[in-house]
């Protein structure tokens, strides 16, 4: 069995019946290799739940419980590791213990001893991506080393999803994890034990009460700083800032050393937000921003009048992801893929609008970036809030980032009268019990399925919302929006007021009208 045998089960299990020609079409495989990986999946796979071709298609009753349960019982002994794997797993243990002996680590994966020296230059160019190098011990092993932050931070991305968080911020593992997956995240929370419940105090008691991180920014902070507490009490610590004084940040002082703190100070800004209350000002930024946004603000249909917080949401993302091309934390996300092609236009604004900053910080944009831009300036666009009755209550289950759900929501408000109070990460599902809701709203067939073992209703709609979209959400009981306020009474209800006291009452009443 090997990761291909998984990733096909993975798959069928989200969308079966599979038709056997968009299996051959998606996978790059023939028929013939597909029914060996069924007979090979059906051995570890429960009576029940098997794979069966059905005239044309690929059927099988497995729910997410039983995948789970699968994916326990494979072993090293019966799967085939890929290179990219090993050197990942090994390069998680390089850095949770001063010397490894790979040889007899390798025995783990059932390998000839030929391999270990085969997968040298897959390590090699794994390692100097970030700029790091494994150095030999003669007759004792093999050592990580390079520039500590950046040790850091590539193992953070190895690491990062085979874990979840669990109860009071403490990581646990990732339900679903592949075998090299599962042995990264036994390794790591074992190694890390005492670090990450350090790490979660520290996020509860330092960071939480002045920014609270969404959950995927705060998933990458307590992997970061749980693996930091263990090197530093292995006698690891950053001792010259790698982070240059490129923006002013936040100063948490977690840390009793400056320069960690300066580390993770920027590491923090880089990451997502649920709220975040405007804590990161460098001057010489905030003047570059304002032209970006300027320059933007000539090129949009429609005049955005609630500039400030336009401005705001724009800055901390472009703040963010200078921090994030400097020290290459890439969060890619695959639903942004196709942002260019549906706004060719803005997408180019936004690429002129941002070629100084990028210009002036020495950095590039990635697509991912862009697209998001593009997605924050298309919200503010669209915003067009108006006087509402009482509004249907949705929230939107997702594991996407907060900047990327902000224009589906908007979007949503532009043709819907309902009101988002919350969107709840999949891994959180649980605090539906204790939140007042009318729909459920998910665009991904694995929280789908998440959503339907857990016996909850939902609703599941396209990210780029179609007109049948459209017709299924008002079909679900959501009403239009409304655009007309009741002359008489508005009237009525603002008469006498000071300048003072109606624009309270109207931010409160009408905030859906009035910027």
């Amino acid at each position: 069995m090997n990761h291909f045998d998984l990733s096909f089960l993975k798959y069928l299990q989200d969308n079966s019946p599979l038709s056997i020609d968009e299996a051959v079409q998606r996978f790059g495989k023939t028929l013939s290799t597909l029914k060996r990986t069924m007979k090979e999946l059906n051995e570890l796979l429960p009576e029940p739940v098997q794979l069966h071709q059905d005239n044309q298609f690929i059927t099988t009753r497995i729910g997410y419980s039983e995948y789970r349960q699968f994916l326990a019982c494979v072993r090293f002994n019966r799967y085939i590791t890929t290179a990219e794997e090993r050197v990942r797993d090994l390069l998680v243990t390089l850095c949770l213990h001063d010397v490894v002996n790979k040889n007899e680590y390798y025995k783990k994966f059932y390998v000839s001893a030929g391999t270990v020296k085969n997968d040298n230059p897959v390590m090699l160019r794994l390692v100097q991506a970030h700029g790091l190098a494994v150095q030999s011990i003669p007759r004792i092993g093999s050592r990580l080393v390079g520039d500590e932050f950046s040790l850091r931070l590539a193992v953070c991305m190895s690491i990062l999803k085979t874990v979840e968080i669990g109860e009071n911020h403490q990581l646990i593992a990732h339900q679903a994890n592949e075998p090299i997956s599962r042995s990264i995240a036994e390794q790591f929370l074992h190694e890390c034990a005492t670090d990450i419940t350090q790490a979660a105090r520290y996020y509860e008691d330092v960071i939480r009460p002045v920014n609270t991180l969404g959950y995927n920014g705060r998933k990458y902070l307590l992997v970061y700083l749980s693996l930091a507490l263990h090197r530093i009490r292995r006698g690891h610590v950053i001792k010259a800032s790698t982070a240059t004084q490129m923006l002013t940040t936040f100063p948490f002082e977690v840390m009793t050393d400056p320069q960690e703190n300066r580390c993770l100070d920027l590491l923090i800004a880089s990451l997502t937000f649920t709220h975040r209350p405007f804590t990161l000002y460098d001057a010489r930024l905030v003047v570059h921003v304002k032209r970006t946004c300027e320059r933007l603000s000539r090129c949009l249909k429609n005049p955005i009048y609630n500039q400030r917080a336009w401005f705001a949401e724009m800055y901390n993302f472009i703040y963010a992801a200078i921090i994030q091309n400097k020290f290459h934390l890439w969060f890619d996300d695959k639903k942004l893929h196709n942002v260019e092609n549906r706004y060719p236009a803005l997408w180019a604004d936004v690429q002129h609008a941002i070629s100084e900053i990028e210009k002036s910080w020495q950095t590039a944009f990635s697509p991912i970036h862009l697209a998001t831009l593009v997605l924050i300036t298309k919200k503010y666009e669209l915003k067009n809030r108006v006087v509402s009755e009482p509004k249907k209550r949705v929230i939107i289950v997702t594991n996407s980032s907060e900047s990327k759900v902000g224009y589906f929501k908007e979007v949503l408000l532009s043709r819907f009268h309902i009101d988002i109070p919350v969107c709840i990460n999949i891994n959180e599902i649980e605090q539906l019990q204790h939140l007042e809701f009318d729909l459920l709203i998910t665009f991904t067939n694995k929280i789908s399925s998440h959503l339907k073992y857990a016996g909850l209703d939902y609703v599941k709609v396209n990210f780029w919302l179609t007109q049948d979209d459209f017709l299924l959400l008002r079909e679900r009981g959501l009403p239009s929006t409304r655009k007309k306020i009741p002359a008489e009474q508005f009237v009525q209800q603002v008469q006498g007021m000071s300048p003072e006291a109606l624009r309270d009452f109207l931010e409160r009443h009408y905030g859906d009208v009035f910027i």
